[in-house]
């Protein structure tokens, strides 16, 4: 007789399509989803740690109280996007910008 292989497929995985998911709290660790699609998908109050999200695009998602936590974030464009309160290693960036954009 031969054991079944009980081991779960992950949720995500590299090249997924992932449309109006709602992940409001959730904590992401570890986890491989490049070259993925998310779009109109809630990651309020979440948490990603040394997770690879590489060429992923985020289209129309939230991330409002988010941390994002030893995590590479090289290349990275935020196009069209709220930044306000936007923090990076204690760094207010989103205040920063908003001095810079001063007209």
């Amino acid at each position: 007789m031969q054991k079944s292989d009980t081991r779960q497929k992950p949720l995500l995985s590299p090249n997924m399509i992932c449309i109006a998911q709602d992940a409001t709290s959730s904590t992401f660790s570890n986890i491989t989803a490049g070259h993925s699609i998310f779009g109109a998908s809630n990651f309020f109050n979440s948490a990603f740690h040394r997770s690879n999200f590489e060429s992923t695009h985020f289209s129309a998602c939230e991330f409002d109280g988010a941390v994002i936590e030893n995590c590479s974030l090289r290349a990275v464009q935020l196009k069209n996007c709220d930044v306000d309160g936007l923090v990076i290693d204690g760094i207010n960036i989103g205040s920063l910008l908003k001095l810079l954009l001063v007209k």
